[in-house]
């Protein structure tokens, strides 16, 4: 899994780093919901997997909580490391196996799984019973049902894990969109290109 997300970072697959869904023009609200979350759950830890360039995590306030970040791309953690590292913010490379990452209040994987295999998502699926919450964010199908078909690690597909072959109970918390205007003959729309879904995994007390 590795190689194939150095590749991706190596030659801008995604167009600037982690992609145009980490743009910080785009997550305003949802850095917003991210802070308003922490603060109100009270959470002291959080563990995020596939935490990319932190194009717009840095605008994050992390205060009162431990952060620590983990991404299998080497160079995008070590660029992390030397720009972004705090007392309480630390970054880490990512072995690809779930059972390697530590325990915490929080668990969040934002548009992660949406670039794994089906097998893969599955593997990691049972860590996130280790964490009092987990955030878990991908990409919907604007147009219609999201299928979740599978793919290759590195490829993309809009997924929903609360559908087949996942099936799991999470709450819709939030959402967020990027509009893209276009004009036609007759009349100005704006249509979105994707829809992300933020849904929440909670333990029973």
């Amino acid at each position: 899994m590795r190689a194939i997300f150095e590749t991706i970072y190596e030659t801008n697959e995604w167009g600037k780093g982690s992609g145009e869904g980490s743009f910080p023009e785009h997550t305003g609200g949802y850095v917003r919901f991210l802070e308003k979350f922490i603060k109100t759950r009270n959470i002291k830890s959080i563990v995020d997997v596939g935490c990319g360039d932190w194009q717009f995590s840095r605008y994050v306030n992390w205060q009162g909580a431990s952060y620590q970040g983990f991404d299998v791309v080497q160079s995008v953690i070590e660029q992390n490391q030397a720009h972004f590292t705090r007392n309480n913010v630390a970054f880490h490379l990512y072995s690809g196996k779930p059972e390697t990452l530590p325990d915490a209040d929080l668990l969040i994987a934002k548009d992660v799984l949406q670039h794994w295999s089906n097998e893969n998502v599955q593997a990691f699926l049972p860590l996130i019973s280790r964490y009092k919450y987990a955030l878990i964010t991908n990409c919907i199908n604007v147009s219609g049902v999201t299928e979740n078909q599978n793919i290759n690690d590195g490829e993309f597909r809009p997924l929903d894990l609360r559908l087949a072959p996942f099936n799991l109970k999470l709450d819709e918390v939030f959402s967020f969109t990027n509009r893209q205007s276009f004009k036609d003959k007759y009349l100005r729309r704006e249509m979105p290109r994707w829809r992300k879904r933020v849904l929440l995994f909670q333990n029973s007390p």
